[in-house]
Order: structure tokens, then C-alpha cells, then sequence
């Protein structure tokens, strides 16, 4: 019993670690570039990570939540692995795909490309990582995996400052970054994998074998939806940068950029607090024990309205000020988009945390047609929004997609809650 109390201690902390490090590691790093190259290097900062955010998903393909609730293991290990494979590889067709396009169409200078390229595959080194942090929360170690992200982005964000401040040249700083990412990232799998694998899976090979293209088909039909849901969630945050990178300069970029950075605070702020619970859910959801199902469901969303509560008072006393010492730059003109974003991130989380309890429940194809609405209103209404209103069009229109999402995945979950009673 104490074997598992510190354990779960161990979880909860390293996650609540690695939460923090996820929503810092774009911060710190553009507070960085704007005090050593400037407001323009920041800005393309920005978008490099908006469409690395954009990339993932396509390496991520929205297994982890699938995996780590796989109780029944329709799937062995070694099949998640090669997908992964497949996947990443993918990313970075998909990634090479749009450089090419951003040259002839955008106009992307050099720097702008190499900087986009080495964000991408730091991100495309993360999706690897994840399928065997995946594998390590299935065999209830959240804590080792979510530990191997700490150490890995600490990394970065050591060698980043460094590099920078040597070289001011932020591409070259980026691919220095991108060479200690994969570098760490390989020596703590080596250290790790062969302590916490299972006796099974400890010679497993990431080589393929003859039948595993049937199997990894039929894997990636079954997570289908929910990549189309993580993709399309990813292009909907990032909407507004991608039209306000096609006809704003990038010093408004970064400003944007700036005051759109707490969005994701809330979100990561429940993240973490619910990951630890999604296999006990999973295990409450098989076994049909829906009063505590339902009573998970209700504290989530309790606190979730508690750390919005906090988030938006404290942003609205001192966002600005914060904000504008953090990054060097004068933002007092981008109050009222920071309010309006950070309402839009209480929606944001909400139907996050919806999705993945209705993956949970395995609905997870009925997520797929709110995303493709909203993105197909996102995509046409923002190219006419943002010319004409500028960044105070693009938070009021990320606000009410927000909204729109959040309310279609409501009425889903409260479909489904009620059949399962039936």
C-alpha cells in the first residue's frame, strides 16, 4: 500500500512537472529571443511553434490516450512502436510538404524556414518519446515518462539561452537544440526502457515484420478519429497566427503571440490533473460503475470553473503589466485580446477534457464532426476577419469557435451518459 501511495505521489508530481514545462517552453523561449535578437526573430518564433503544434498531431496520430486505455490490449507495445514509426515519418513528409509550399506561395526567407524546420522535428523527437510514455503510464509508471520529458526540454531550455546569446543567430541555435533533444532523449530510453519494461517486451525491436502492416492498418483506422480530432484542435488554437502570419508583419505575430500564450494555462492546468485519473476511469467505465464515473466527471469540471475563476482575475490585474516586463515589449494596446482569449481557454478546456472522456467511453468517432465544422467556419471566416479587424478580430472569432465546440461536445457527452444508462 505505501509501495503505491508514493507511487501515485511520484505521478502526480512528475506530471504536474512535465504540465509546467509544457506551457513554459514556448514562453521562455520567446522572453529569451526578444531581450538577444528581437521582436521580428520572436514572431517567427511564434509561428514556428504554431505550426509545429499544427505537425505533431499528424506524428502523435492521437494513439497515447488509446494506448494508455487499451485495458483489453487489443494492441502489443511493439505495434504502437512501428506505427509511430510510420506516423513520425509522416510528420516530417508532411512537414517537408508545407516548407516547400511557405517558399513559392509565403515567401519564407531562409532563416524563417530553418527556424520552422528545427521546431518541427524537436516536436517530431516528442512524439516519439510519447508512444513510450505511453507505454510506461499503461504499466502505471506515469511518473517515468513524464520524467524523461522534464530532463529532456530542461535540456533545451539550457543549451537555447547558451547558444543564443553566443551565436545571436536563432536557426542555428534551433538545430543545436534539435541535436541535444534527440541526444537526450536517447540516452534516458536507454537508461529507463530496460528497468521498467516487462519481461516480454524486452527485446522488442522497432524493426517490421512481415505481418505487421495488417496490424498496423487496422491500429490506425481504430485512432483515426481521434487524430482527426487532435489535428483539427491544434489547427483551430492556431488559426488566427496562420492568418495573421499570411497578411500581418511579424512583429504583430509575436505580440499576438504574447497575449495568447496563458490560453493554454487552464488547459495544461486540468491536463495535468486528470491524467493520472484515465486509468481508473477506464477501469470504472469497463466495470459500468458510473457513479463514480460521473463523480470524476463533475469534479473536473469543478475545477476546472476554480482555476478559470483565478486565471482571468489574475489576468486581468496584472496580465498586461506581467506580460509586458516578460517579453520586453509594450503590450498595453492587447488588453481586451487577452481577455477574450483567456475566456475562450475556459471553453478550450472544457471540451478537451470532454473529448477525452468520451475516448474513454471509446465514442471517440462521434468527436470528429464538431471539429470538422469548426474548423471549416475557422478556415473561411478568419482569412476576412483578420485583414479587416486585425488581432481584436481574431481573439473575438477564436472566442466564439471556443464556445461553438465546447457546446457541440456537451450535448455528445450528454447523449451518450444517458444511453449508458439505458
Amino acid at each position: 500500500m505505501e509501495n503505491a501511495e508514493r507511487q501515485s505521489k511520484l505521478d502526480y508530481i512528475w506530471n504536474t512537472a512535465a504540465g509546467l514545462i509544457n506551457a513554459a517552453e514556448a514562453v521562455v523561449m520567446s522572453m529569451i529571443v526578444t531581450r538577444m535578437t528581437g521582436l521580428a526573430d520572436a514572431g517567427m518564433l511564434t509561428i514556428a511553434f504554431a505550426i509545429g503544434n499544427l505537425m505533431m498531431p499528424i506524428g502523435k496520430f492521437g494513439m497515447r490516450n488509446y494506448q494508455v486505455t487499451d485495458m483489453e490490449e487489443k494492441f502489443s507495445f511493439p505495434i504502437y512502436l512501428r506505427t509511430r514509426f510510420v506516423t513520425v515519418l509522416l510528420m516530417v513528409i508532411a512537414v517537408c510538404c508545407y516548407l516547400s509550399y511557405a517558399i513559392r506561395k509565403l515567401g519564407y526567407g531562409h532563416d524563417k524556414i530553418g527556424i520552422i524546420f528545427a521546431v518541427c522535428m524537436i516536436y517530431a523527437i516528442e512524439a516519439m518519446e510519447d508512444v513510450i510514455w505511453g507505454y510506461y503510464q499503461h504499466r502505471n509508471k506515469l511518473y517515468v515518462g513524464a520524467s524523461m520529458f522534464c530532463f529532456r526540454w530542461l535540456t533545451i531550455l539550457l543549451v537555447f539561452p547558451i547558444v543564443l546569446y553566443i551565436s545571436r543567430n536563432l536557426r542555428f541555435t534551433l538545430l543545436l537544440c534539435l541535436a541535444a533533444s534527440i541526444v537526450t532523449f536517447l540516452i534516458l530510453l536507454k537508461i529507463s526502457y530496460p528497468r521498467f519494461c516487462s519481461e516480454e517486451d524486452r527485446s522488442v525491436m522497432a524493426l517490421f515484420r512481415r505481418d505487421d502492416s495488417r496490424k498496423i492498418g487496422r491500429l490506425l483506422k481504430v485512432v483515426f478519429p481521434l487524430f482527426g480530432i487532435s489535428f483539427l484542435s491544434f489547427f483551430e488554437n492556431n488559426a488566427p497566427k496562420y492568418a495573421i502570419d499570411a497578411c500581418l508583419a511579424d512583429e504583430v505575430q509575436a505580440c499576438y503571440g504574447f497575449v495568447a500564450m496563458p490560453v493554454f494555462v487552464i488547459g495544461l492546468l486540468n491536463n495535468f490533473v486528470y491524467q493520472p485519473t484515465l486509468v481508473p476511469m477506464a477501469v470504472e467505465w469497463e466495470h459500468k460503475q458510473m457513479q463514480k464515473f460521473k463523480r470524476r466527471i463533475a469534479k473536473q469540471f469543478s475545477f476546472i470553473g476554480i482555476i478559470s475563476v483565478i486565471c482571468i482575475a489574475g489576468a486581468y490585474l496584472l496580465g498586461i503589466p506581467v506580460l509586458s516586463v516578460l517579453y520586453n515589449t509594450d503590450l498595453f494596446g492587447y488588453k481586451s485580446e487577452l481577455m477574450i482569449l483567456l475566456l475562450a481557454s475556459v471553453f478550450l478546456a472544457a471540451s478537451g477534457y470532454q473529448s477525452v472522456v468520451l475516448t474513454i467511453m471509446r465514442c471517440q468517432k462521434a468527436l470528429l464532426w464538431p471539429h470538422c465544422v469548426v474548423s471549416i467556419i475557422a478556415a473561411i471566416s478568419l482569412n476576412f476577419i483578420v485583414p479587416e479587424c486585425g488581432t481584436i478580430g481574431a481573439a473575438c472569432c477564436y472566442l466564439a469557435l471556443m464556445m461553438l465546440l465546447c457546446l457541440l461536445y456537451g450535448s455528445i457527452l450528454l447523449v451518450k451518459i444517458k444511453g449508458s444508462k439505458k
